[in-house]
């Protein structure tokens, strides 16, 4: 998990708490009517500030991160066929992807033959000499 997304979980985690105390001492040393009302208000608030985050999270997964090093091999969508070394044959069509949905936003390959796409694979020839 990242730094920032760990420090919004907690802090999150402490505000609810917070709230919660809140509103059981409102309950225990006021009136359960005065309660019922700040319960009924923080509600709201809390709907509100959850479909913000969800509009805010819908709208910042189109983002996509690919990176690939040292002679590997990234994508960020689908890929049919990755051939990769020295003296490869390749006679048949390539593979059929499936254009399953991308699972990430961040795709990473590093090192000779790795090979990482954000959608399907549907084949990976890696090495010498091979045939397929």
């Amino acid at each position: 998990m990242q730094e920032w997304k760990r420090y919004a979980l907690v802090v999150c985690a402490a505000v609810c708490g917070t709230a919660a105390a809140c509103l059981v001492a409102v309950a225990v040393f006021m009136d359960l009517e005065a309660a019922d009302r700040l319960g009924s208000v923080m509600g709201a608030v809390a709907g509100l500030a959850g479909l913000a985050v969800s509009v805010w999270a819908f709208a910042g997964s189109r983002h996509l991160s690919v990176e690939a090093h040292d002679g590997a091999v990234a994508s960020g969508g689908h890929v049919g066929r990755v051939i990769s070394g020295h003296r490869n044959e390749a006679a048949s069509p390539p593979a059929t992807p499936l254009h399953i949905p991308p699972a990430s936003s961040i795709v990473r390959a590093s090192g000779g033959g790795s090979t990482a796409a954000a959608g399907d694979i549907g084949e990976v020839i890696t090495g010498d000499g091979n045939r397929a």
